[in-house]
């Protein structure tokens, strides 16, 4: 019973560190946006770069 609930916050956690970090690229991008719109437009570069990054990290460890 103990190492089912372990297993499930572990698995939480993953999940909830990825929504983080997609809920603070997306904050950045807004701040960016109330600042001008050509930074704007340069932090969604970045910030789907970052992603872009990210995704390529899940899939490599998944294999």
């Amino acid at each position: 019973m103990v190492y089912l609930i372990i297993n499930l916050f572990k698995t939480i956690w993953k999940y909830l560190d990825v929504i983080c970090f997609l809920f603070a690229i997306a904050f950045a991008i807004w701040g960016f946006f109330l600042l001008s719109f050509t930074a704007g437009i340069f932090s969604i570069a970045v910030g789907l770069i970052v992603l872009g990054f990210l995704v390529e990290r899940i899939a490599s460890v998944l294999q």
